[in-house]
């Protein structure tokens, strides 16, 4: 887990680990606080023999294991095993009980084509970029997708454009929002896409698509300029002066520091990247 929990109950020598989002719980409460943090992720085959054994020999609470059991014998609800869950352990209040319960009944109504993008979308929000492109992905290519309002095919495809932006993959990015924009007519989707010329410094490009779309020279320098602010963003500000500072080290010993710090941030450079590439 990302962040330190007081753990009152038994703590598991082997964890269990939640595929999709790449998460190890070695608690009851552990688990409750993902329910809390992953709503939306939470999908009907959560409910596992895997989890139960688990809960029964890793976490020692045997006829809790028992009670979920049952519930997966009888074809039960995926909001009454997390409830089962969360009475347990009384990790969390029962405002934020209610909460997480209300929310799983409510996708428990939605299709299985409107749960997928939920999560979709969700996982995008988390910046785990690389599992929200395989779900755009898997909704696109599903049965469901053919009967689907273009409108909101092409809103899929323009969070697809997006996560692949997010990851500087701009020619992906403009493959998709063109797609989009084929289906949901949206400004927005012509938008993103002439942002991606612009990241790909591709500026006949960024022209020809602009002049297809209707923009004249002062709304094509909006854009540029839209751009141009983007990227003089607070971060991007941030590094710019320790760059300035860096570069003012003198001697040979600032020659060392200065080696250390440049390697530093690529190295932090690198170790963000993995992160929102991480599935």
């Amino acid at each position: 887990m990302s962040e330190l929990l007081l753990c009152k109950e038994p703590i598991a020598a082997m964890p269990y680990y939640i595929d999709g989002v790449s998460v190890n719980v070695y608690s009851l409460e552990e688990l409750c606080y993902y329910f809390m943090n992953n709503i939306y992720l939470i999908e009907r085959d959560f409910m596992s023999e895997e989890l139960c054994t688990w809960i029964e020999k890793e976490v020692g609470r045997i006829r809790l294991a028992d009670r979920l059991r049952d519930i997966m014998r009888t074809n039960g609800k995926l909001s009454d095993f997390v409830r089962e869950i969360i009475l347990e352990t009384g990790y969390c209040t029962k405002e934020e009980a209610e909460h997480i319960l209300d929310v799983i009944a409510e996708m428990e109504e939605k299709t299985d084509f409107e749960c997928s993008k939920i999560r979709a979308d969700r996982l995008m929000e988390r910046q785990k970029y690389l599992s929200s492109i395989y779900e755009y992905r898997h909704l696109l290519e599903s049965e469901e997708a053919k009967q689907e309002n273009p409108v909101t095919i092409g809103n899929i495809w323009h969070n697809l454009g997006t996560a692949y932006a997010r990851l500087f993959l701009f020619d992906e990015a403009a493959n998709c929002y063109e797609e989009a924009y084929e289906k949901n007519q949206s400004e927005e989707s012509v938008k993103e896409l002439l942002m991606c010329y612009r990241c790909r410094h591709d500026e006949q490009g960024f022209i020809r698509v602009a002049l297809e779309h209707g923009y004249d020279d002062t709304a094509m320098q909006a854009l540029r300029n839209e751009a141009s602010m983007a990227s003089r963003g607070e971060a991007n500000a941030a590094l710019e002066e320790q760059l300035e500072r860096i570069a003012g080290y003198m001697g040979e010993e600032a020659h060392m520091r200065k080696q250390k710090e440049l390697r530093d941030i690529i190295l932090n450079w690198k170790d963000d990247y993995r992160r929102i590439c991480r599935m």
